[in-house]
């Protein structure tokens, strides 16, 4: 096809098939390597009782976290599901990422305590039982179980700002406690952790000296520093790739270029230094380039995601596509 004529069909392929690397993508990816590696020679009896480490990706909200553990998954789990032979490689490839228990991605939910936390967990490895009624301790027993019997290598908390570990009551400062004994009992288990949420929920988990101490890789994702030679080249090179990925994806019949000068510069304010966001904002731009059945996301279909997303999400007080055509307003009249 010529354009995206179907607007589902677009939000679907561009979230969820796209996959647009980086390098702090690929930083993200090799620690996930590296704990699994662990992980693996404890399961391998190696050392008496081992503990296992873990990591953290925190940062601001649509900066691209759950799209760095997900594509992981996707992929990387995968395609290793299939060479280790867990999964004949005719299987699907979503119903592998469905099946697979080396893993678990848990997404934390909204109301955590320490009970709906160890469901969340159980949920994710499909336990029928996950919400009956019954102690905390069985509950975590039936985790630990299937963490053995699966041979379960990383296991995933995101949303981990849902947490309700930050209040000064007493009976919260308790659960607390019960909750950060626990997630530090995975990593006492030899299973690795990583955490994924806000900035507000890295200081909520790390205020447990005991798991701050065994997480020493704190994964960055942003904010990019524009004045950083390596930041703004892989803010450059996402860019570019996102304009060749809608043509190679039949979205538009040509390339759309986000990586000319002043487009990028602008593209980078308006997103606030982060990717995701820039992901988020070419989205709609192409919704709005679509609609005029145009040949490529412009200028103007950028200015226009610039003025709808990120004046309403403050990462910017005033548009920069349109600050910068009125500069070059300004500097065409003072010409003539």
């Amino acid at each position: 096809m010529n354009a995206v004529t179907n607007h589902d069909d677009f939000d679907f392929v561009y979230h969820n098939v796209m996959t647009i690397p980086h390098i702090f993508l690929q930083n993200a990816h090799k620690c996930f390597d590296r704990l699994r590696a662990t992980r693996r020679r404890i399961l391998s009896g190696e050392v008496f009782a081992a503990e296992a480490r873990g990591a953290s990706i925190f940062a601001n909200y649509q900066s691209g976290k759950s799209s760095i553990v997900k594509i992981y998954i996707r992929q990387n789990i995968v395609d290793y599901c299939y060479e280790v032979g867990l999964f004949p490689k005719e299987t699907p490839r979503h119903v592998v990422v469905k099946l697979q228990r080396k893993v678990m991605y848990i997404s934390v939910s909204g109301t955590s305590t320490l009970m709906s936390l160890l469901e969340d967990v159980l949920k994710a490895y499909g336990d029928p039982r996950y919400a009956v009624r019954e102690s905390a301790g069985a509950k975590k027993s039936r985790i630990l179980n299937y963490i053995a019997e699966f041979e379960t290598e990383l296991l995933i908390f995101d949303e981990m700002n849902h947490l309700r570990i930050d209040s000064s009551s007493s009976g919260v400062r308790t659960e607390a406690t019960r909750v950060h004994n626990t997630l530090k009992d995975f990593l006492l288990n030899g299973c690795p952790v990583v955490f994924v949420g806000t900035t507000t929920a890295g200081q909520k988990v790390y205020s447990d000296s005991h798991i701050s101490a065994r997480c020493p890789d704190r994964l960055f994702i942003g904010p990019l520093n524009r004045k950083d030679p390596k930041h703004y080249k892989c803010f450059k090179d996402y860019c570019g790739l996102i304009g060749l990925e809608l043509q190679k994806f039949g979205f538009f019949p040509k390339r759309s270029n986000f990586i000319q000068k002043d487009t990028l510069a602008c593209l980078f304010v308006a997103a606030g230094g982060f990717l995701g966001h820039a992901s988020n904002i070419v989205a709609l731009a192409a919704r709005f380039a679509t609609e005029e059945n145009a040949e490529c996301v412009e200028w103007k279909h950028l200015a226009a995601a610039a003025d709808d997303y990120s004046i309403r999400e403050s990462l910017c007080k005033k548009n920069p596509f349109k600050v910068k055509e009125a500069q070059d307003a300004a500097e065409l009249a003072v010409a003539a």
